[in-house]
Formats: structure tokens, C-alpha cells, sequence
């Protein structure tokens, strides 16, 4: 199990090389949520996913993710956040999605 998580993470180093801000020890609570909460989680709703991830990580974490629009409330994906979904298609075959009446859109 701990080789898997090592090259899992390290895949995930260069994956993001794009997102050069984040640091290492940042990649490395994410990918261990994400594994954590994929291991349980069988739907494809990215929200609860990222309402985990932002759950119990700490604030400098959090930096990263996308907050929702102040009057629609509802919710938009940023390259961080789709860097993770694409990742977690990749890797485990889950295509976590935002639902449609959670997506904000420009009209709203």
C-alpha cells in the first residue's frame, strides 16, 4: 500500500506541474483526502468530494479551491479543481462531476 501511495503522489507532482503555486506538502493532504474519501465513496458528485477535501484540510489549503458565486450560490469549477477531476478519471476511474443545478451560470 505505501509504494502504491508514493507513486500515486508522485504521479500527481507531475501531473500538476502547471499549478507550480501549490506546495508539495499541500499536494500531498490533498492527494491523501482524495484517496481517503475515494475509497468509500462510489457516487460521482464532485461537491461532496471537494466539501470533504475542504473539510479536513487546513485553511492554507483551502486557498485553492473555488468558492460559490455570492448571489447565485451555486458553484463553478477552477483549473485547480479540474486538474483534480481529470486526475481522479485518470487514476480511479471516477468521473465526479458538478451537477447542473449546482453550476452557476452567467445568467444567474
Amino acid at each position: 500500500m505505501k509504494k502504491k501511495k508514493k507513486v500515486t503522489i508522485r504521479f500527481f507532482y507531475q501531473w500538476c506541474i502547471k499549478l507550480k503555486d501549490i506546495q508539495n506538502k499541500h499536494k500531498e493532504i490533498i492527494v491523501e483526502l482524495l484517496e481517503e474519501i475515494l475509497e468509500f465513496y462510489h457516487e460521482e458528485d464532485w461537491l461532496i468530494v471537494k466539501k470533504y477535501i475542504l473539510r479536513y484540510s487546513h485553511p492554507d489549503v483551502r486557498k485553492y479551491f473555488s468558492t460559490r458565486n455570492q448571489k447565485s450560490k451555486k458553484h463553478c469549477l477552477n483549473e485547480f479543481e479540474k486538474y483534480l477531476v481529470s486526475y481522479c478519471k485518470d487514476n480511479y476511474n471516477k468521473n465526479l462531476v458538478l451537477k447542473e443545478e449546482d453550476t452557476h451560470n452567467e445568467k444567474d
